[in-house]
């Protein structure tokens, strides 16, 4: 297996460009910092961060990615590598510049449509904890917790229809509820949530509000004028879905939603 130690600590600025690269085309733009060798990188919309490096030997090769979604670092088909980066769950080599960008797109697609990370680090939360009362109420409050820290990542800590990032005024809302999800799975999948400031969670919460799979808010017809100024409908911008979310959001106008 090949180590991966021996990465650069310091890299010149032509092949920082490149790494850099690699994570900024394939969705990977929010840039966390360096450390060891690795260059972190994370997502708006994917769930986990990476971490791009390489060696010595430059444009040559090899380079070496490191995943943190457990769900994309078991199913990525590439040579593994150790170690990893702090914290993640592999780390894979790559001959050259075109097999790390393809790689590092792969990740991206896996972390969208595996999003298991929630939940497996919410069964290593609760490894241990039995089923009393007591317990069950301990481990709805670390899923809880589980999915709102997953949608702080997803929707890049901010409210996606009023822009505010004030974490006390953030809420992670559930579009099927809850009690309503038959698995921890369903629970704590990202697709299965919104993050909303208070006034706008309340209001879908409530079926006051819901959306269309254009992302387009549409008001219940019990939603007063006054409340839809408030909300500012008729100008909030439209929500970016994929088709997890959309599936759900329809099952949210069926049963959530005051339609009349």
């Amino acid at each position: 297996m090949i180590d991966t130690k021996t990465r650069l600590t310091d890299y010149p600025f032509a092949l920082q460009s490149e790494l850099q690269d690699a994570a900024n085309e394939h969705g990977y733009r929010i840039a966390q910092g360096q450390a060891a060798g690795w260059l972190f990188f994370s997502s708006a919309s994917a769930p986990g961060e990476i971490a791009v490096a390489a060696t010595k030997n430059g444009m040559s090769g090899p380079f070496f990615l490191s995943v943190a979604h457990p769900g994309a670092a078991r199913e990525l088909k590439a040579e593994p590598a150790q170690p990893c980066a702090k914290g993640h769950s592999g780390a894979f080599a790559f001959p050259d510049r075109g097999a790390l960008f393809e790689a590092v797109s792969i990740v991206y697609r896996l972390s969208l449509s595996l999003p298991t990370l929630p939940y497996e680090e919410y069964l290593r939360d609760i490894a241990g904890l039995g089923d009393t009362e007591a317990e069950r109420l301990q481990k709805a409050r670390i899923g809880q917790d589980r999915f709102r820290s997953a949608l702080m990542d997803y929707w890049n800590a901010a409210c996606p229809l009023t822009g505010i990032r004030e974490p006390a005024l953030l809420k992670a809302s559930h579009i099927i509820p809850w009690a309503e999800c038959h698995t921890d799975q369903e629970r704590l999948n990202v697709h299965n949530g919104l993050l909303l400031s208070a006034l706008w969670d309340a209001a879908f919460d409530s079926g006051l509000v819901t959306f269309d799979d254009r992302g387009r808010a549409v008001p219940s017809p019990r939603l007063g004028g006054s409340a839809q100024e408030a909300l500012g409908i008729a100008t909030s911008p439209t929500l970016v879905l994929s088709d997890e979310h959309k599936s759900r959001l329809e099952w949210h106008r069926n049963h959530i939603w005051i339609s009349a």
